[in-house]
């Protein structure tokens, strides 16, 4: 921080920002979305054949579509707010943009998005089923019984599911920002990695890793409190028009 300050002055710690804001605003959207969509759809499946599958589970599965949906569609977004946090040279998103597709081709604006997939989908599919599995563990230890200490049991639960999921995400979030910044055109996922572990050992696998867990942690709490938030105030609003 004190590096990023003296070299590019405070503003330089929201470096990228506009890029990353509209990639949050289209993946989130399109996630719970998505997630609701594929809820309808598995649930009926499930019905249909006759299958009892675990909640946890069910969060697992959905939670993974729905990442690898909201990823697909926004990456190119998060490869541009990697390229600005990486090269402080960079000041133009339409600039980056054309020199992006100049210089590398329009490929480039997907590149690493098979490590993106599998990490994203991954962290995912761990979120939402590490938070379903803490609801649970929660609700057996009977928290409604104190509201005032069950008005903290979804932000709680999502703050565990961000540390759990980008604690074991976090080796392939890595190689996927090494290969987003990487201008060349011969490396890919594997290579990659081995690369990090070749030069930095297999600790360099978790460069940065508190710095991210800061950040996704008490991202994944308010994402998932706002998300049920914003049902349960539909839900109410459905019932008093009717």
């Amino acid at each position: 921080m004190k590096v990023v300050v003296k070299e590019q002055g405070l503003i330089g710690l929201w470096r990228g920002n506009v890029p990353a804001a509209t990639m949050y605003v289209i993946y989130g959207a399109i996630q719970f979305s998505s997630y609701s969509y594929y809820n309808t759809l598995l649930s009926d499946l499930e019905e249909y054949n006759n299958l009892k599958v675990p909640p946890s589970i069910h969060s697992l599965i959905l939670g993974s579509m729905a990442g690898c949906t909201g990823s697909l569609v926004s990456y190119p977004f998060d490869l541009l707010r990697t390229r600005f946090v990486s090269n402080s040279k960079i000041s133009s998103i339409v600039g980056t943009i054309r020199s992006i597709n100049k210089t590398e081709g329009f490929h480039a604006f997907f590149k690493g998005l098979n490590a993106g997939l599998v990490s994203i989908s991954v962290y995912s599919g761990l979120m939402f089923w590490s938070y379903e599995t803490s609801m649970m563990i929660f609700q057996r230890l009977e928290f409604d019984s104190y509201p005032i200490l069950s008005n903290f049991v979804e932000p709680a639960c999502g703050f565990v599911a961000g540390f759990t999921a980008k604690t074991i995400v976090f080796p392939l979030d890595l190689i996927r920002k090494r290969l987003q910044i990487n201008t060349g055109r011969n490396m890919n996922f594997i290579s990659a990695g081995f690369k990090v572990i070749r030069h930095e050992g297999p600790k360099g696998l978790y460069k940065g890793f508190l710095a991210s867990v800061i950040k996704s942690a008490p991202t994944t709490a308010i994402s998932l409190w706002t998300y049920e938030f914003v049902l349960r105030t539909s839900e109410s609003m459905k019932k008093v028009l009717r």
